[in-house]
């Protein structure tokens, strides 16, 4: 018995230092070849075979510099900090992108479809010195739209550097022309606190779209970018001003930005509003829950939620 505990320890320790042995040969070779693979430019890690990824089609996006002279050239792009320049960590070409489809197994196919990556340019299209801009919000409410607004007008402020003014369309897209909503003037003092309030400082409303009226205004305040925050309907106004613009010749940089509190947009993991939906869902939920609990013998409670064709508040 005491022959076999000695062999048997014996054999154990002699496993234990062979497994310690190869460890230290596997680290040893894993390090010299992440070394040669940094020289050669290649990643860290093993090469799999059979995986491919050559083909990338870029989503084709309209860039105003196909049919406009650049009012930029020449100006690099600097952050405006408190009246000082500084220069960002990192500038997008513009062929940088990222890839919607990121799986990949044996046999994948090597074509891929990728997105333009957000961030600030190497080269600016327009002069900021001279640009004018406009926030309208459209459509119901959404918690976050005044984070937005206020993101958008101090990120042309303090990044960009416009030296114009920034005009916010009050009460949706009539706010363009109607004499009772005059639009007001955006600065970063002015939307300093408003991420503290709930709904949107400039106010919101469906309808109202007047291709014609907002052109006027467009050209009568001489706007170079139009930030237009609402959903499929507001979308599809913006994209009317888009054309209307080109059609007559206007410099104008329209960006939509989706506003959904349903999280029903492909290729992001959620939209604003979506969280504070949810989190105002499940109080409702808990209500009901104990107000069906507490009537017996079978009470019942229900709680409906909005979500359009998604039901992802209700899924969350």
């Amino acid at each position: 018995m005491v022959t076999y505990y000695l062999s048997k320890r014996h054999f154990d320790n002699k496993t234990i230092q062979l497994r310690k042995e190869k460890y230290d040969r596997d680290q040893k070779e894993r390090t010299a070849q992440n070394a040669t693979r940094q020289d050669s430019g290649l990643p860290n890690g093993v090469k799999l075979e059979g995986f491919q990824s050559d083909n990338v089609y870029l989503q084709d996006l309209e860039h105003l510099g196909k049919y406009f002279a650049s009012e930029g050239e020449g100006i690099k792009n600097l952050m405006e900090l408190g009246g000082h320049h500084a220069e960002y960590n990192k500038l997008i070409g513009p062929e940088e992108c990222i890839l919607a489809n990121i799986r990949r197994g044996p046999g994948s196919t090597a074509v891929t479809r990728a997105f333009v990556r957000a961030g600030p340019r190497k080269e600016l299209h327009f002069n900021p010195k001279k640009v004018n801009a406009a926030i309208v919000t459209c459509g119901g409410l959404c918690p976050g739209l005044n984070n937005v607004i206020r993101e958008i007008t101090r990120s042309l402020f303090y990044l960009y550097g416009i030296e114009g003014k920034c005009y916010g369309i009050v009460g949706g897209y009539s706010g363009f022309y109607d004499p009772k909503t005059p639009p007001i003037e955006l600065t970063p003092d002015t939307v300093r606190h408003i991420h503290n309030k709930g709904g949107t400082m400039l106010g919101s409303s469906r309808g109202g779209f007047d291709i014609d009226k907002i052109v006027d205004f467009i050209k009568k305040k001489d706007i170079r970018q139009l930030y237009v925050i609402g959903g499929d309907g507001t979308h599809r106004g913006a994209f009317k001003i888009h054309e209307t613009c080109m059609e007559l010749g206007l410099h104008v940089a329209v960006a939509g930005i989706p506003k959904t509190i349903d999280n029903d947009v492909d290729y992001i993991d959620r939209s604003f509003g979506f969280i504070t939906s949810v989190e105002q869902a499940q109080e409702a939920i808990r209500a009901a829950k104990t107000e069906a609990m507490c009537n017996l013998p079978n009470g019942i409670g229900i709680v409906k939620l909005m979500g359009r064709s998604s039901g992802y508040i209700a899924a969350q």
